[in-house]
Formats: C-alpha cells, structure tokens, sequence
C-alpha cells in the first residue's frame, strides 16, 4: 500500500510545544473523569430500565464528541476495524458518522479572499453548511462567472488541534502499549495508521487530485458520478467542486425495486474497479459520502479517506477474493497470513481451519444469504482469536467493502456481491488474456 495518500505536508505535531501538550492532557483528563462519572449514572440508569447497551452507546458517542474533531475522526474509523475492537463497539461509533455539529460563518472566510466566490447566505446574514464533518463543512457558493459550486473548508483552527491531539493519542498509545494485556496487540501501529489517515484528510490539493482521478477512473462504469473540481478556485484551504443538485440521505422506499438494483449495481462495479483494477480506493463509503439519486444515478463525493494499493497488494487482494468465491479457504488462509502479523501466542494452524470453515460454509449459498459484512466481522474474530492482526493493506480494501455493503444491502439484499466480483477479478488477474476471450 502506498502510505503517502494518507500522509500530506509536513506534520504539524513535531512543533507542538510541550507545554500545549500539557495543558490539552489535561483538558482531555479533565473530559474523561466527567465522562466516567456520567457513565456511572448511565449504567444505573439502564440497569434499572434495561436499556444499557443503548445508554452505554449514546454515553461513548457523547463522550468522543466532547473530546473534539480529531477524537470524532478516530473514533470514525477505528468504527471500521472490526480487526482489531468488537463489533458491537464498531457499531456503537458508527453512529459518528450522523449529527456532526455545523459551522455556520458569520462573517467573511478568510480562505475566500482574492477568489471571488460568494457563499450563499441567509437573510440574517449566516453562510449555513450543505454538509458538515468533523474536521470541514461543505457550502453553496457561486463562482465569479456564475457557476453554482460546492466549496469545502477547513473547521476553524482545525488543523492545530488536530495536531495536538493526534501527539497525545500516539504518545498515550506508546505509554499503553506497554501494559502486559497490551503486549502483541499492535495498537501504536493502528493509532499511527489512523493518525496519518486523519492528518490526510487536512490535505485539500491531494483530495483534489484523487478526485480527479476517480472521475477519470468512474467515467468507465456506467450511472456513477464524481463531482468535477474547479481547480482554479481551489488552493490548500479551499475545495471548490461542482455543486450537484439533490444531494440526501434516502430510503429504499422512495425508489422502485428496478431503479434500486441499478444503483446498486453501479456503486458495486464502481468499488471492485477501484479494488481490483485501478487500485485507488475511496474507504470511506457511508451515507453522507455516498449518493442515491432519483433516476438511479450515484453521486461519490469526499475523497479525503483514500488508499493506493501498490500492484502487489491490489493483486493479493484480487487473489483472496478469487480463492473466497471458489471456496478455497486453505488458500484465503495462507493469504491472510502472508500480510498478518503474529503476536505471542499466534495459532496459524488453529487460524487456517477456522477460516477454510468459514469460507466453505460461505461458498454457492444464494446472494440473499451471503453477508459480507457478517462474513468480514467473522474474518476478524478468527484473526483476534488465534493472536493475529491484519496488515493495514489486506484491512483497508475489505474495510471497503464492508462500509459498502452496510450502505447498499438494504436497497437491493439479492444483489449477488460475488457474481459482480467476477468479471474485475478476472481482468485484474488475467488482464489482456481474459479480455480476448471474454
């Protein structure tokens, strides 16, 4: 995998005077004995109503929100390491991907100045965001020629409080890191992985480009559309892209049944060309990023979470999805283990078994009944279960696919994910032979 998608210009952390690291430790100390204290009322509370899981979830939800943007975006996609923390905590955080807090704008945006774009505002004078995340918020705006456009910015002072906190999770991780329950669990390599993923998404030029190059790249698969980025009105601290009209969450009910396998069958083939064929991908494909329109078209948008698979782990990967649609676990196995890393008490032979099990009892069943994201969590359990920890490059691209398959499953639950594969699978692994015959 190639790392530098997820790392921009250089890292502010390694100018944070100690002193500020001080002060935020003990702001976020602070944070977390009143967290702990509301969690005793919770536990109480539920035990009595027996509704614990569901006070605990909104307890750990409000908790990361008051820690700040940089703990949301962790929080975020530590939610898709079913690897690595159970999946009823995935779960949980998940929910951070809903009811991020908005930056209205009040007065002028710095970052705009000398580009002539005018955000739109209210009658109060508010610029209001069309869409808000954790670390930027998305406005309407309208470019010096006219045009309609979509400009992203940054959350005020975002970047420097990212890089704070970003230090104190790598340099409390370490401090963990040397528990004995904690030895073999390789938590400084995940928290440094998903540090760079953050950091990343601070990098506007580098979003622009793979943009770009997903619209290249989607423009090859029918009903797909990636919004096209103005250039020449964006610069480090604005995104300005096109501004696509009906951008919102729907349900399955507002479509026919014809026009939900459509779009389902586009978003699919879209993610196994960028797994198995061009190798860039967009791991961060849940409902505010991912678009069902009226007529079955599908909108991608923000392409701050964004992996290259170098071609040896795009082939691997190719190779893992090929032996799991044949049934051939003892291959998926040996796969998984070329890329892991073993702690201490590691069982490979244990692993292998289970996993041939798993991939059998998963093999021929009709589409309805295969779960990817069932199947992807089962993955995980096995590896934490016999001392395992997957590579982050075999991780992100499954991730993916486990992030879209929550997403689509429930517009069109006979979708065969497997049959689709086949055809990417085949020109990734096959290339030129394979299209010559097909």
């Amino acid at each position: 995998m190639n790392t530098d998608t997820v790392r921009p210009h250089a890292d502010p952390a390694a100018t944070v005077p100690r002193r500020v690291l001080v002060g935020r430790a003990a702001a976020v100390l602070l944070i977390l004995l009143r967290g702990g204290a509301a969690f005793a009322g919770h536990t109480a509370a539920g035990v009595l109503r027996r509704d614990l899981r569901t006070r605990r979830d909104r307890w750990l939800v409000d908790l990361v929100t008051r820690l700040g943007p940089a703990f949301i975006k962790a929080a975020q996609l530590l939610a898709t390491r079913v690897d690595v923390l159970p999946p009823r905590v995935c779960a949980a955080l998940a929910r951070l991907h809903d009811g991020v807090r908005p930056v209205p704008l009040t007065g002028a945006a710095g970052e705009l100045r000398d580009t002539g774009l005018v955000l739109d505002r209210g009658t109060d004078g508010i610029a209001r965001p069309v869409a808000a995340g954790s670390i930027a918020c998305v406005y309407r705006a309208t470019a010096p020629d006219g045009r309609r456009v979509a400009v992203k910015l940054r959350r005020p002072g975002v970047a420097r409080q990212l890089a704070v906190d970003l230090e104190l999770m790598r340099r409390g991780t370490r401090l963990v890191a040397r528990l004995p329950r904690m030895r073999g669990l390789p938590a400084v390599a995940v928290v440094d992985q998903m540090a760079q993923a953050v950091h990343g998404q601070l990098d506007f030029v580098k979003e622009a480009r793979f943009l770009e190059e997903f619209r290249e790249n989607m423009a090859q698969e029918s009903g797909l559309r990636v919004p096209a980025v103005h250039r020449e009105l964006s610069h480090d601290g604005v995104l300005v892209m096109e501004f696509v009209e009906g951008l919102r969450r729907r349900e399955p009910h507002e479509f026919p049944e014809g026009t939900r396998e459509r779009a389902v069958l586009s978003t699919l083939r879209g993610i196994y060309r960028m797994l198995f064929i061009d190798g860039l991908v967009h791991c961060d494909l849940h409902p505010g990023n991912l678009y069902f329109l009226p007529d079955g078209d599908v909108v991608l948008v923000d392409a701050g979470f964004t992996v290259r698979l170098d071609e040896q782990t795009r082939a691997t990967f190719a190779w893992f999805f090929l032996q799991m649609s044949m049934g051939d676990g003892e291959a998926c196995a040996q796969i998984v283990l070329s890329t892991a890393t073993a702690g201490p008490h590691a069982d490979t032979d244990g692993f292998t078994r289970e996993l041939a099990a798993l991939v059998r009892a998963n093999t021929g069943v009709c589409a309805a009944a295969f779960d990817l994201v069932t199947f992807g969590s089962s993955l995980f359990d096995i590896q934490r279960r016999h001392d395992l920890y997957a590579a982050p490059e075999f991780v992100f691209p499954l991730l993916s696919l486990l992030v879209l398959e929550g997403t689509v499953r429930a517009f069109a639950p006979k979708v065969d994910f497997q049959k689709e594969a086949r055809p990417y699978l085949m020109k990734a692994l096959f290339g030129d032979a394979y299209r010559q015959t097909a």
